[in-house]
């Protein structure tokens, strides 16, 4: 699923330059956020040819916005998305609190399956994947860092 990000709303009224834009113009910023959306969702359909028993993975900003997704339909991916975000920014912070490195990564496990969020893009962006238990973690390992790094160069980190 390819989806383009949306503007939060802050509550406040603003002038939107959209706005005061024309057809031609507005149409060039959707095509490109759609051709980014399109670039992202294709790392995401890499990522989960290069291991077995990826069962989906998805792209979100800061904000746990999905930019792209190939999670199965049965996922709600806005709400998984926001929640993952911030649970990586959770952990980010009880690391700093610790007096450690923030957290690039967290893996939670249950008994079929394992979920990672990894920051990418310095933190701007997070990448979630979903494997099934039998997943090779260390080739599961290595495609998630290959796909982190091909995010990260589409989204100009």
């Amino acid at each position: 699923m390819i989806i383009a990000p949306q503007p939060l709303l802050s509550g406040r009224r603003t002038s939107s330059p959209v706005g005061s834009m024309s057809i031609q113009q507005t149409k060039g910023i959707v095509d490109s956020v759609g051709s980014l959306a399109e670039r992202l969702h294709a790392v995401l359909l890499d990522f989960k040819r290069g291991a077995p028993y990826i069962e989906g993975s998805a792209i979100a900003d800061r904000s746990g916005l999905p930019i792209a997704s190939d999670l199965p339909p049965k996922v709600n991916v806005m709400m998984i998305m926001a929640m993952s975000t911030l649970a990586m920014q959770s952990c980010s912070n009880v690391a700093v609190n610790l007096g450690l490195e923030p957290a690039d990564k967290i893996v939670t496990e249950s008994k079929n399956s394992i979920v990672v969020v990894k920051a990418i893009a310095g933190g701007t962006a997070s990448l979630f994947a979903l494997m099934t238990a039998g997943v090779d973690r260390d080739l599961a390992s290595k495609e998630l860092e290959k796909a982190a790094r091909k995010a990260e160069e589409i989204l100009g980190a």
